[in-house]
């Protein structure tokens, strides 16, 4: 029965074969990888399967190998070279980017400490008032990093050494997303201070009241240095805004044009991304049932990613 049923899939499937979707380890890109494989599934006729990923090694495997065939959230500050190779060979391409405002990386604080200091309002204002975010055994305030590995954790510690910080704050690394998400939620809850890098969209900043710091605009001519783990000369600048894309592999590109088209045509904002992973941490639901939740409550976005017949499907398989 269930050799039939796959059989049937493909048959009604334009792409012939099953689909595979990257599944990453952040909420955002897990629940996209959701969205996309019940549109795929319920709407296109399609099988799909969820293959777990991370940016490099899913940007690697699809540039040299073709799969697997969709990555639904690429941040290409972390596969920029991998993206370049597969534009060039021919082998993956940037079907569209994900996001409308870009991946948005930057330093924040809680609400809370910008209403009792009103006169913090950027990175350089925090030199005067590193004692709020002292840590137990420094005289230092402490200053939240980025993910170990992540390029932004460089460019963080570079800025902070450029914006003369590192006088005032000691540059702490929580060791995990899960450990950095802790950290937050846990001093916001106590209303503690805390100074710290952070990225959007998230849950984090859908559910908690953060206020983005104000930097230097970004440099992009003498920026690039401060990307390097051993810059000597890092800058006063902003973050780049981050391009987050939709990689596809050649495969699907070629054989299967109509999903080629969808593919291309999503996008989210990043306010919505936000309220709908904050949604997810709110009721305990896993990125399948969030990506439901968002099928459900927002046809005004995807329903314009697909033509009326694929979206009729996919509206009655919800229902």
């Amino acid at each position: 029965m269930l050799a039939a049923t796959t059989l049937s899939a493909h048959a009604n499937c334009e792409f012939g074969e099953t689909i595979q979707i990257a599944d990453m380890s952040w909420a955002s890109a897990s629940t996209i990888a959701h969205v996309e494989s019940k549109i795929l599934e319920h709407g296109f006729g399609c099988k799909t399967e969820l293959i777990p990923g991370e940016t490099v090694t899913t940007a690697t495997t699809m540039v040299k190998k073709g799969r697997p065939h969709i990555a639904p959230e690429l941040w290409s500050s972390n596969a920029k070279k991998l993206l370049e190779e597969g534009e060039e060979k021919g082998t993956a391409y940037v079907a569209g980017s994900v996001f409308t405002g870009g991946g948005i990386d930057a330093w924040w604080v809680p609400k809370y400490v910008i209403e009792q200091h009103p006169d913090i309002k950027s990175v350089e204002d925090l030199a005067r008032y590193s004692e709020l975010f002292q840590a137990s055994g420094s005289d230092k305030g402490r200053f939240y990093n980025s993910i170990p590995g992540w390029s932004s954790e460089a460019r963080s510690t570079n800025l902070m050494h450029a914006y003369g910080l590192d006088k005032n704050f000691d540059v702490f690394s929580a060791g995990s997303g899960a450990a950095l998400d802790a950290a937050i939620v846990s001093n916001y809850k106590r209303k503690k201070p805390i100074f710290f890098f952070y990225w959007a969209p998230s849950a984090i900043l859908g559910k908690y009241d953060m206020v983005k710091l104000d930097m230097k605009p970004y440099d992009a001519a003498n920026d690039s240095c401060n990307a390097e783990p051993n810059c000597k000369t890092p800058v006063t600048s902003g973050f780049p805004v981050v391009a987050v894309n939709t990689l596809v592999a050649s495969k699907i590109k070629d054989k299967a044009p109509s999903i080629y088209q969808f593919l291309s045509k999503v996008q989210f904002e990043n306010d919505t991304v936000n309220k709908l992973l904050a949604w997810g941490e709110d009721n305990s639901a896993d990125p399948e049932q969030t990506a439901e939740y968002f099928l459900k409550n927002h046809q005004a976005v995807w329903t314009t990613w697909v033509p009326k017949d694929v979206a009729d499907k996919v509206i009655a398989k919800l229902n």
